[in-house]
Parts: C-alpha cells; structure tokens; sequence
C-alpha cells in the first residue's frame, strides 16, 4: 500500500495534468469560438457598410460618429447576447493604417474603400470552471484508491475462506443428486425414494436425537410424514414419478443405497462421513436390540438441500 506522501503527490500530480489539459481545451474552445463569430462580424459589418457614415479622411468625409457608436453599441448587444467573447471596438476607414496586419484589425476590402474593424476577444478561462479538472481529479483518484483496497483485500480474503471452509453435503432435488460443497463435480445420482427418506431422516433426527431407529420396528409417521413432503415437492419440480413410493417397505434397502452414496460421496473425506452415515448393525443381537439407523450428532444446518 501507498504511503500517504506518495498519495498526496499522486493527488497533486493527478489534478495538474487534469489542469493543463483542461487549459488547452479551453483554449481551443475559445479561440474557436472567435474565429467563427469574427467571421460572422464581418459578413454582418460588410452588408451594412453601405449605410454606415463611416469618415472617410482621405475623401475629406468627416461622416456620423455618433451614428457609428450607435450601430457598434447594437452589435455589441447582440454579441453579448449570444454569450460571444467578441466585441465590437471601432469601424473606420483603413487607409490612415501604416500596418494593416496588426493585431485584432480586420480589413474590407471594396472596389474604392478599405474600412478596418478594430475588435477584441476575451480570451480570460473561467475561473470557477477550472474546479472542473479538480472535481474529476478527485472523483478518478477516489476511484483508483477504491479499486486499489478492493484488490488488495480480495488478494488475502479468498485464501482464509478457502482455508476455513468446511465441506457441507448438498442434497439436490432439482437435479436428484448429492454431492459435497467443495466439490461439485462428484455428483452421486440418488433414486426418489432413498433421497427423500434421507432428507427426511436428517430432518427427523435434528428434533429427536434421542429417538432409537430400530430396522426391526415400525419407521415413525413423523418421519415417514416428512419423506412424503419431500416426495411431492420432487413432483412440484417437474419430476416423472410412477407411483408415490411406502417409505415403511423394504427399508434395509433403502438404507443400503443412501449408505453407498454416501461411501462414493465422502471418498475423499472419510473422517467426516461418520455425522452423515446412517449405522449399521453388527452382530444378531445388536441388530434386533440396540441398533439405530438415526444420526445422532447431526443437524439440519450440516446439510444444504436445494429445491426445498
């Protein structure tokens, strides 16, 4: 990261490049600006010359002063009036004129006269305009130091959320799948009636821990209640369903196909597998007596379900 020195030189070199840039154009603006209303000057001097008293010293015509400043006080008002930076400062005759190239003179020509327009152009930059190239000054290095501590920060933070993120098993039920959170390439197909009842049995389990699953004994209607929800909700998402499947019948099977899923799925992270896996029983008086095919330790937190 900058220091501050750095950043305040920065600042000040930033806002004087937007100055000298915004000098130029404005320069150019202006002068442009002149040149095409002294353009429009003369043609607009030209046609009423005719009808100008202008002296004429060498003719010895003294002419109409007064008429004169009044018609260059006319041109003047219109001039202001459309914001023009030429003024109008005298029209006389050119032949007294030793340089007729001199600086802010314009010379008409006609077949037996030469009448000069004496003009000026302010040519002064606005003032308050010039905290336009400090405005975007200000606004561009805000937005570099914006994005500069953006990129800074994004440079250490994915590394600790990668670090800290622990892998969390998803059950899909748009795509009828499950998979881990770190990674979704693996992803385990789980027919209807297995996926349901697993999704149930970690609801059912995160509210009755204590509850003992026994295969031998009669799945619970709460829990059989939440495995029909789920299986209509597969219906809602567009699933082709033949038949609403008895999550009470053949549930030695129904465990043994979420048990291999979950083998495949946790391949790479067995030791987490055990808060997941429904039990299985070893031993026959295990099997009749004390086994439970519940989880225990879980929560419903440590799973996502997508499409719930």
């Amino acid at each position: 990261m900058r220091t501050k020195p750095q950043i305040f030189i920065s600042l000040i070199l930033l806002v004087a490049l937007f100055w000298v840039l915004f000098s130029f154009s404005q320069s150019y603006i202006i002068e442009r600006d002149a040149k095409y209303d002294i353009s429009q000057l003369a043609t607009r001097v030209a046609l009423d010359l005719e009808m100008l008293p202008v002296a004429e010293p060498l003719f010895n015509y003294s002419g109409d002063q007064q008429k004169v400043t009044k018609y260059i006080q006319e041109i003047n008002d219109m001039l202001k009036a459309n914001n023009s930076r030429v003024s109008l400062l005298d029209i006389s005759s050119a032949e007294p004129l030793q340089n007729s190239a001199e600086k802010d003179v314009l010379i008409l020509e006609a077949a037996h006269k030469k009448t000069a327009i004496t003009y000026s152009v302010n040519k002064a930059h606005n003032a308050i305009s010039y905290c336009i190239p400090i405005l975007f000054a200000c606004i561009a290095w805000f937005m570099y130091l914006r994005a500069y501590t953006f990129n800074s920060q994004n440079k250490v933070v994915p590394a600790t959320k990668v670090e800290a993120e622990k892998p969390k098993l998803v059950l899909n039920l748009n795509t009828k799948c499950i998979y881990l959170s770190t990674n979704q390439s693996q992803k385990i197909q789980l027919a209807n009636k297995p996926l349901c009842f697993y999704i149930a049995l970690v609801e059912f389990c995160d509210g009755n821990s204590d509850i003992i699953l026994n295969p031998n004994k009669d799945v619970p209607e709460e829990l059989i209640s939440i495995a029909n929800r789920y299986f209509e909700r597969l219906t809602v998402l567009g699933h082709t369903v033949r038949k609403k499947p008895n999550f009470s019948n053949s549930l030695e099977k129904t465990l043994s196909e979420i048990r291999a899923a979950l083998d495949e799925t946790f391949t790479e992270h067995p030791e987490l597998k055990s808060k997941y896996y429904p039990p299985k029983a070893y031993g026959e008086g295990s099997r009749s007596k004390l086994h439970s095919y519940g989880l225990p330790d879980i929560c419903f937190e440590d799973v996502e379900v997508i499409g719930r």
